[in-house]
Formats: C-alpha cells, sequence, structure tokens
C-alpha cells in the first residue's frame, strides 16, 4: 500500500507555532447552534459541539491560510489549511451547496454514489473523474490515503458506527459537519458560511444566505395566522420502533412554520429519537395529516406493515404525503442534498 502523508501532517510538523493572543468571536450567527467561529490572529477557530459531544468544549478546528505561521494557542485543535483545493465528502448533503459555489472540480472523492442526485457531481461520477471511498460506515482508508484530500467533510450521531475517530486516526484532516442536528431549517442552511470559510467562496455563500432566508421566513410569516392547525405525525414503525424528531429539531420547526401541529413538539432536544410503536400509535389517532413515510408507495404498504395503521384518520382520509418527488434509479432522495440548501422550496 503506498502511504502519503496528509498534508495537514506535514504542515503541523514544519510549521513552528505563534502567539496570536486570545480568540475573539468573528462570526454572528442568526440561527445555527452547533459551531462558532472566532478570529486568532488573522487565522479561524472553529468549534463544533454536537449535543451528543460529553467532552469539555467540543471539537476545535483552526483554519490558517496558506502560508501563514500557525497559533499557538489551542495546540490540540485540527490545523486545516484554508481555501482547501481537494474535498471528500461523506454525505450527500454537502454537495448542493458545493454545486452551487461551482466548486464541484475541487471534489476528488464522496461517499455513495449511488445517493447523488445533483447533476454536475454525477457527470464527474459516470466520466470517471471522482473516487468512491465506499458506503458512509464502511469506508475504504486505503483509497482514502491515496486520494490525500485537503479534508474530508464528515457527519457524525456519536453513535458506534461514526468513522471520524478512525479518519483522524488514520492522519486525515476531517471536519465534522452536524447540521443534521440544527433545530432550525435556516440553521442547517447556515453551515454553508462555514464551508465558504474551507473553501474561500464567502462572497458566494453571505448573499445566498440572506436571499433563501428571506424566501424561507417570508413564507413562514404566511402561516403564523393560521388558527387552526392540523395534527401531524411523522416516519413509519420499523422493528418494533418508531423514530420521530425531537421537538427542538429542524423537522419540528418546518412543520410549525407550515401551519401544522407536530404531536411530538414537547420532546426536548434536536435531532430524532426511537419511540415504542406503541406509543406513537395512540397519538397517531389524532393525527390529520402523515408525513415522511419512507418506501411505502400505497395504503396497501402501511396496512402490512401494521393492520391497526388503517384506523389512523390520515391515512384514512388519504392525508398522507411523502418527501419522495424526486428520486434518483438508485433511491437517493433529493430532499436531503438539495432541500438542505433549500429549506424555502421545502416550506413552500
Amino acid at each position: 500500500m503506498k502511504i502519503v502523508l496528509p498534508v495537514v501532517v506535514l504542515v503541523m510538523l514544519c510549521l513552528s507555532r505563534v502567539d496570536t493572543g486570545a480568540a475573539q468571536e468573528t462570526l454572528t450567527l442568526q440561527y445555527a447552534r452547533g459551531f462558532k467561529v472566532e478570529s486568532l490572529g488573522g487565522c479561524k477557530l472553529v468549534t463544533i459541539k454536537p449535543a451528543w459531544h460529553k467532552g469539555e468544549g467540543g471539537f476545535h478546528y483552526l483554519l490558517v491560510p496558506m502560508g501563514q505561521g500557525v497559533p499557538a494557542q489551542h495546540p490540540s485543535a485540527q490545523i486545516i489549511r484554508v481555501p482547501v483545493k481537494r474535498i471528500v465528502t461523506l454525505s450527500t448533503t454537502q454537495l448542493a451547496y458545493i454545486d452551487a459555489a461551482g466548486l464541484t472540480d475541487r471534489l476528488v472523492g464522496l461517499a455513495g454514489f449511488d445517493y447523488v442526485n445533483t447533476a454536475s457531481v454525477r457527470r464527474r461520477i459516470e466520466a470517471g473523474e471522482l473516487k468512491s471511498v465506499g458506503q458512509f460506515t464502511r469506508l475504504n482508508m486505503e483509497t482514502l490515503i491515496d486520494l490525500a484530500p485537503d479534508l474530508i467533510l464528515a457527519s457524525a450521531s456519536g453513535s458506534a458506527y461514526d468513522v471520524n475517530p478512525k479518519l483522524i486516526e488514520a492522519g486525515l484532516p476531517t471536519i465534522l459537519i452536524t447540521d443534521h442536528l440544527e433545530h432550525h431549517p435556516l440553521g442547517r442552511l447556515e453551515w454553508i458560511k462555514l464551508m465558504a470559510m474551507l473553501f474561500g467562496t464567502q462572497d458566494h455563500a453571505d448573499p445566498l444566505f440572506d436571499t433563501i432566508a428571506a424566501r424561507y421566513q417570508a413564507l413562514a410569516e404566511k402561516a403564523r395566522t393560521v388558527r387552526q392547525r392540523p395534527k401531524v405525525i411523522i416516519n413509519t414503525p420499523f422493528q418494533g420502533q418508531w423514530w420521530i424528531a425531537k421537538g427542538e429539531s429542524f423537522v419540528a420547526r418546518y412543520i410549525a412554520d407550515a401551519g401544522g401541529d407536530y404531536l411530538w413538539r414537547h420532546v426536548p432536544g434536536s435531532g430524532s429519537t426511537p419511540m415504542d410503536v406503541e406509543a406513537v400509535y395512540e397519538q397517531a389517532l389524532a393525527a390529520d395529516i402523515w408525513l415522511n413515510t419512507g418506501t411505502w408507495k400505497n395504503r396497501a404498504d402501511a396496512e402490512t406493515a401494521d393492520p391497526r395503521l388503517a384506523l389512523v384518520p390520515a391515512l384514512k382520509q388519504s392525508r398522507v404525503y411523502n418527501n419522495n418527488k424526486r428520486l434518483n434509479p438508485h433511491g437517493g432522495n433529493d430532499f436531503w442534498e438539495s432541500g438542505t440548501l433549500r429549506p424555502d422550496m421545502v416550506l413552500a
């Protein structure tokens, strides 16, 4: 196997650190809660602390411009040289912004080829210009090392299946993108500001965010005057559990901003959690609308999964709506790709 020392390792070996004083908060975020950015002597200190992370302070990254000295503060922070030129992403959710910023030529590899919807990325896949690095939790570490990326965009949920510890152990420069844990769809969108700092595209990201946020809020404002809000349930039972979005999740916020009454809006926290099927079923008997039914295609699929579901009012009245209008031939769902970048279109 050919061993290539990642750029971040070489930088840490070759450059001495310089004292640049205390960090000052430099980026004011309107909606995102999962990260913060501070200025540190011409560099940026990024802190990412997902809700599941129990360690003190979270994950720290120093964004250091090419050719500049590395700050002496935060010696345990991972150094990322910016702007990043060689990108690997382990999730399709970042592809929509990479495409919108005109940066698909910087992609060198990604996980889950089959799930990609973004046209410019699909063309590069079909032309053989991108390397497959495996499937999410089953990564090809040798391919990743051979690619020598400047940065890997990874996701994590705090479970034993997370791959970021293996990537860091292998010396691969990795940053966690945990936008899926945000409380607001616009908080999830606001992560493009962090990606813009990594890629050097702030002039593109800021106006894009402002435009989309304004459209979203204009739509949400129309729904605020709704007096009778339909009761909403989501998702489907699977192997004895029914996963629901927590009450402070971006999914719950979507429903509220669309004029719905989400039946689990009082469950604290963001992200999702499994519940007992019996408990969810009891709630579902009061539901007017049922959203996001996964692979189900018709009423029969629901009744096959659990005959009792035939009694759910939303199903009886054909008020079931799925987010699968834009699936590619392999089942890749564009709702989780371009929908991440365009919450205004999702809400509309």
